[in-house]
C-alpha cells in the first residue's frame, strides 16, 4: 500500500468513535459496533480492540479469525472496509500499553484481568470510498 492511499484511511480510522466488526457465525455473517478507543490517533493500520471471553464475537473470532472492519464518517460521508484477520494479544507488555483505566467500566479488571480480551486485527486488503472515489487495494 502506498501512502497516498494510507493517509485517506487513516484520516476517516481516526475520526470514528466506533467502527462495525463483522465476523462469522459458522453461517452467516455477524456485525456490532465495537470502539474505536484504542485507535484513536493511529498512524499506522494493524488495530486494536477489546472484548470479553464471554462474547459471541470471541467464540467466532477463535473458530475463524477473518473478519471485516467498516468505519464511516458521518461528517465527511467517506468510508473504510479493511478485510483481515484478528489475532488475540497475549503480550502483557502490550496489554499494558493498550489497557486504559476507564475500561474498567466495561467489568475488566485491568490488563492482567483474564476477562480482558486484546485484539489486534492485521488488515489484508482495503476498499475506501472517498468522496465520487473508490479504491481497493492490497496491503
Amino acid at each position: 500500500m502506498n501512502n497516498n492511499d494510507a493517509a485517506p484511511i487513516l484520516a476517516v480510522i481516526n475520526a470514528c468513535e466506533a467502527v462495525i466488526l463483522a465476523t462469522c457465525d459458522g453461517k452467516h455473517p455477524d456485525m456490532r459496533h465495537v470502539t474505536n478507543a484504542m485507535n484513536i490517533g493511529t498512524t499506522e493500520l494493524n488495530l486494536f480492540f477489546m472484548t470479553s471471553r464471554d462474547t459471541p464475537k470471541y467464540g467466532q473470532i477463535r473458530n475463524n479469525s477473518e473478519c471485516t472492519l467498516y468505519y464511516f464518517d458521518d461528517k465527511t460521508r467517506h468510508a473504510v472496509r479493511l478485510y483481515g484477520k484478528i489475532e488475540f494479544v497475549e503480550d502483557a507488555d502490550v496489554r499494558r500499553v493498550h489497557w486504559r483505566p476507564e475500561f474498567s467500566k466495561f467489568g475488566y479488571g485491568g490488563p492482567e484481568s483474564l476477562d480482558f480480551i486484546l485484539m489486534r486485527f492485521v488488515p489484508e486488503r482495503y476498499k475506501y470510498y472517498i468522496g465520487p472515489e473508490i479504491k481497493t487495494g492490497k496491503i
